[in-house]
């Protein structure tokens, strides 16, 4: 696993999901720049309590007009995406996953927020998509892509994929809350 990814918190499921936090992911920033550490940490935070202010993203937009390393200027897009993300604005959040991807496509953080936008937008079979490719990258918590997969799967009635990417997070992290009563859920709909 790449230890430069930090995993953060914030999924925005709706239909039968309740929004949930844990599952966008923001990167760690290892740079000098002083507004991309920032712009992580505020992207952390927003991931994790699924809100920011307009204000946050300043941060973002200053780091990105300063020099940075080709990482760290992917890492700011993605970070900079999951504020725009937590302000609703869904098509900024997807311009800056599209420049990260375009920087450091290795990333999986960028794919598993492209696929949390979305599946926001009931483009379920999109989201799984994203959460295949991040699941082929660079992340540190792969489960959270197989939990995020496992509840689109879910909504598209494939319980048996979702069954099997319930099962793969909970390999990954066998204590995962979520991840039980998801799998329990999915279970029970197919008895």
């Amino acid at each position: 696993m790449i230890g430069h990814v930090a995993v953060c918190s914030v999924l925005f499921a709706i239909g039968l999901l309740l929004p949930l936090r844990g599952s966008a992911q923001a990167i760690r920033v290892y740079g000098v720049d002083s507004d991309a550490r920032q712009c992580f940490d505020l992207a952390r935070r927003a991931a994790k309590f699924g809100e920011t202010t307009p204000y946050a993203r300043n941060s973002c937009t200053t780091a990105l007009a300063a020099k940075l390393e080709t990482r760290d200027r992917a890492a700011t897009h993605v970070n900079r995406g999951i504020l725009s993300m937590a302000l609703e604005e869904y098509r900024s959040a997807l311009g800056d996953f599209d420049a990260a991807m375009v920087l450091h496509p290795e990333y999986g953080a960028i794919y598993v927020n492209r696929g949390n936008v979305f599946f926001i937008h009931d483009r379920f079979v999109s989201a799984i998509d994203e959460y295949t490719k991040a699941v082929a990258a660079e992340m540190d918590e792969y489960q959270v892509a197989y939990l995020n997969r496992g509840m689109a799967h879910e909504i598209l009635g494939h319980l048996e994929d979702a069954e099997a990417d319930y099962r793969r997070a909970l390999e990954l992290s066998p204590e995962w809350g979520l991840a039980i009563s998801k799998l329990a859920r999915v279970l029970g709909k197919q008895n």
